[in-house]
């Protein structure tokens, strides 16, 4: 259960309830996330339009972004955004066996070595910001990533750490669809039982 009361969005009114339709549009309901964060009505609007842009601006693949985000989910601990984002990744055909490898630390058979050095600079990134170095963005730039792409990479982690914040502060449950995806499928989300 939410340590705050989640807003209805039946039960919603203007502002807020003009971002849930938003948000409805695209997913044909209304995630938890947003649910808690519509008390900050505005808050929400913007986060839905730097979600939006994260995943389709630059020239890295919304999949490979995905990948960054149950990667980052992952690392900081998020139960709720690990199990969106490999929802995801299944809808554009990854297994469940394919997620948790990625999302464990395994190089993916799926992605070129080129993409499987962004998906271990994006994890160095969502593990400790301040711990990146110059030899790992020059390692990026020697796997044939520009620095703009460098900048995606970390856009979309720093992206992915603001909503894992809120999910897991906030105790955002698991949306039905969800259920079976995390911790039960084999993702160990807690570090210290590892």
């Amino acid at each position: 259960m939410a340590r705050i009361k989640l807003i209805d969005p039946d039960k919603s009114e203007g502002r807020t309830r003009e971002v849930f339709e938003r948000v409805k549009q695209y997913y044909h309901m209304v995630p938890g996330l947003q649910k808690g964060l519509a008390y900050l009505p505005e808050t929400t609007n913007a986060l839905w339009d730097l979600s939006l842009m994260t995943a389709m601006e630059g020239s890295i693949s919304e999949e490979l972004k995905r990948v960054f985000f149950a990667v980052t989910a992952h690392e900081v601990e998020c139960e709720y955004c690990t199990a969106a984002h490999m929802i995801a990744l299944l809808g554009k055909a990854w297994t469940q066996e394919e997620c948790i490898e990625v999302i464990t630390g395994n190089p993916s058979p799926r992605l070129s070595d080129k993409e499987n050095a962004a998906v271990n600079f994006a994890r160095a990134v969502a593990q400790r910001p301040a711990g990146v170095t110059d030899a790992m963005t020059d390692a990026m730039r020697d796997a044939g990533w520009s620095d703009a792409e460098i900048v995606e990479v970390v856009a979309a982690v720093a992206l992915m750490r603001y909503t894992s914040t809120v999910a897991s502060a906030l105790d955002v449950p698991l949306e039905a669809s969800m259920e079976g995806v995390g911790v039960s499928c084999g993702v160990p989300l807690n570090k210290l039982e590892e």
